[in-house]
């Protein structure tokens, strides 16, 4: 069986403040790729959604100690906060003091046309994800992979700066597996 590397969780949260869109998914259905979406949005006092609007526009809108949480799908899913009195958002399962990013949301497959509740299993669940030499590589979208292969393509370490990148483990960066790498990231670009 492969060893799965998983960077630390906190990069979850990184990620989500990065991210415009979805995380790319294997449908659970299908096995195509279809997009997991977390069920809320958490704005700090002041802030537009990326959308540019303002949270009270349209959707329902909790206040959770400095937050505005805006429910992305009141339909499937309602707003309910965690019970202890901690207001933090935390990257991963666990913790019932903070609201898990990334646990819980809906899936869209354009494929089979999947539509609803999905616990995340990452990174089991990831569409873009490679076995090499053991050990398997993932990326949360096709941007994500894009970005990854740039970097082992010019042998070069990943800018610490970048969240996206930083922690690539070392056994995917070495120039022994770097043409492996690069050869089934493509691939799976190309398809």
């Amino acid at each position: 069986m492969p060893r799965v590397i998983t960077p630390r969780l906190d990069c979850f949260v990184v990620w989500t403040s990065l991210m415009s869109g979805p995380i790319d998914i294997k449908c659970p259905d299908c096995g195509r790729l279809a997009n997991f979406e977390e069920p809320f949005e958490f704005l700090s006092p002041g802030q537009r959604s990326p959308a540019g609007e303002r949270p009270s526009e349209g959707r329902p809108v909790h206040k959770w100690g400095q937050w505005s949480v805006v429910e992305r799908f009141p339909a499937q899913f309602a707003w309910k906060a965690p019970s202890a009195s901690a207001r933090h958002l935390r990257g991963g399962r666990g913790n019932e003091e903070r609201y898990p990013l990334l646990t819980n949301g809906l899936v869209l497959c354009s494929n089979c046309h999947a539509n609803g509740k999905h616990k995340l299993a990452w990174p089991s669940d990831a569409y873009w994800q490679w076995e090499i030499r053991g050990r398997v590589l993932w990326a949360c979208d096709r941007r994500h992979a894009e970005l990854i292969l740039k970097v082992i393509r010019q042998g070069i370490r990943p800018p610490r700066y970048s969240p996206w990148l930083r922690h690539i483990p070392s056994h995917f960066l070495s120039a022994k597996v770097r043409s492996e790498v690069v050869r089934k990231i493509e691939a799976s670009l190309r398809a």
